[in-house]
């Protein structure tokens, strides 16, 4: 065959390939094209409350939900009167009314934890945490549903807040800077850790740091990603600093985990070796998770700052406002002692006793209802294509939440816009559904701030046990008061509701 004769075939065959290449290509991309649309399309089923003319860019949506997506909430009913949509800085998520509660409740195709993952982004590093709250096996939602507030726990509490209040706040019997933005957290670190991982570590200066802050950084990492574009984050959470930060966190505290772990292994094998029968097992969640794994791999960092992560920036944050909300509302405070003592009295620092304190769980439930954390609840993602009751489908994939508008409601509850510490103490007098709706760990269609359903909190128990816990001391050994022209504020963030981090508690130590 002449050279050119061969040229001449490669160039053809060269030729032919290309064009097939292309023509391949042209129909992947055509197909990926018209899936997505066909996606969109089926999630146009909802109309969009903040859609904008030549907003292509989404700048004015993503700002009109940063600024006021309670605004955008209300307006979207107001307009459609029904489900509708809202971009959020993660996409868009479909917002039902409260009528769809127990239906969201119900329904099989709806997932909290894959919601979880995708919100808080579980596949990036750094993000630990979140990898363990949200893993398909549930090992640390069944170690906090079955292990956690046990009435030796509350003893826990009791000393751990004791302790901190009197380092925080000292002795001193003149009004002063409580720092409650800084110290509600601290306290509620201090009081989970000496059940997460006992009392060495948990009085571990750095440990206390990092699970305290990590809770925080994580959070700001991940509202940091979230005002990133979607396809830039798989690079740019590399470089973001609180992304960083997040990575060296969980760093160092896989060095000080991992001193516990090689100590109690080293205590394990010695109480083996002299067939010491009397050897203890630490009662904590190192032991319950390392049980309930039963011999699987896990990250056990990851499953101690999940807890972390679950615990302290929700529970400080109910913390925080219910003891503002008690300074904004001095009335309540002798009769808060009051009965706080006759409870101590009779059952000591207990389950039984944080049971019998109703004027207190009242006051915690109320500030639930007023400050929620976030303008939506029932937070899920479809895994399939699923129909609502009204015959719209939402996609598979699609993010849906249930508005929590009806804390609000006046046909529910008289003057809501009010706080009222003693309004879950009179319904639960009216009985009926009160009788045991009233309660601050009950969750209902008309109070679900907890969840509802497979994906109610499971350390709901635990949470309320530590807030009630933290009060009661605070006010048997404290005078509190709000800072001589204060006036208490909530922060709204998209849909996250937030306590004034400048808010301005001040203290003195009682003369008892």
């Amino acid at each position: 065959m002449k050279m050119g004769s061969a040229t001449e075939l490669y160039s053809h065959v060269y030729s032919h390939t290309r064009s097939s290449y292309f023509a391949s290509l042209f129909v992947v991309l055509l197909a990926i094209f018209f899936f997505a649309y066909s996606i969109q399309q089926r999630k146009n089923n909802f109309p969009t409350v903040n859609s904008y003319p030549r907003d292509w860019a989404l700048k004015r949506a993503h700002g009109a939900f940063i600024a006021d997506a309670k605004g955008l909430i209300q307006e979207g009913f107001r307009k459609f009167n029904g489900p509708f949509r809202i971009i959020t800085t993660l996409g868009s998520r479909i917002i039902l009314p409260v009528e769809y509660a127990e239906w969201v409740k119900k329904s099989p195709a709806l997932d909290h934890q894959a919601f979880v993952s995708e919100e808080f982004f579980a596949r990036y590093p750094g993000f630990e945490g979140t990898i363990a709250v949200s893993d398909p096996h549930a090992v640390l939602i069944g170690v906090v549903k079955n292990k956690l507030a046990q009435s030796s726990q509350v003893q826990k509490f009791h000393t751990h807040a004791s302790a901190g209040v009197a380092e925080f706040w000292g002795e001193e019997e003149a009004w002063h800077d409580a720092r409650w933005a800084d110290t509600g957290v601290r306290l509620i670190g201090l009081m989970s850790a000496s059940v997460f991982v006992g009392d060495e570590l948990a009085q571990n200066a750095t440990w206390q740091r990092i699970t305290t802050s990590y809770a925080m950084t994580m959070f700001m990492a991940t509202r940091a990603l979230r005002s990133c574009p979607s396809w830039t984050r798989p690079f740019v959470h590399w470089f973001l600093p609180a992304c960083r930060n997040c990575r060296a966190e969980v760093k160092c505290a896989r060095q000080l985990l991992q001193q516990e772990l090689d100590k109690r292994a080293i205590e394990k094998r010695e109480a083996a070796s002299c067939q010491d029968q009397a050897s203890v097992k630490p009662e904590d969640s190192i032991t319950w998770v390392e049980e309930a794994t039963a011999g699987r791999s896990y990250d056990a960092v990851g499953m101690q700052l999940g807890m972390s992560m679950a615990a302290i920036v929700t529970t400080s944050e109910l913390l925080k406002q219910a003891l503002t909300n008690i300074c904004a509302h001095p009335e309540l405070v002798a009769p808060l002692r009051d009965e706080i003592e006759a409870s101590v009295r009779a059952h000591g620092w207990t389950t039984a006793g944080l049971f019998n304190v109703q004027l207190l769980d009242s006051v915690i439930k109320e500030t639930q209802r007023l400050n929620p954390l976030a303008e939506v609840n029932l937070e899920r993602k479809a895994v399939r294509d699923v129909t609502l009751p009204s015959g719209q489908i939402v996609p598979r994939g699609a993010s849906i939440s249930v508005s929590t508008s009806q804390l609000l409601n006046p046909d529910v509850y008289e003057r809501p816009e009010l706080f009222d510490g003693y309004r879950y103490v009179k319904l639960r007098q009216k009985g009926g559904k009160w009788s045991t709706a009233s309660s601050a760990v009950s969750t209902s269609v008309d109070h679900f701030v907890f969840g509802m359903g497979k994906f109610i909190c499971p350390g709901r128990f635990f949470a309320i046990a530590e807030v009630k816990t933290a009060l009661a001391v605070i006010l048997l050994a404290y005078d509190v008061r709000l800072k001589p022209g204060y006036v208490p504020k909530t922060i709204r963030y998209g849909f996250e509701v937030m306590t004034d981090p400048g808010v301005c508690v001040e203290v003195r130590r009682r003369s008892l």
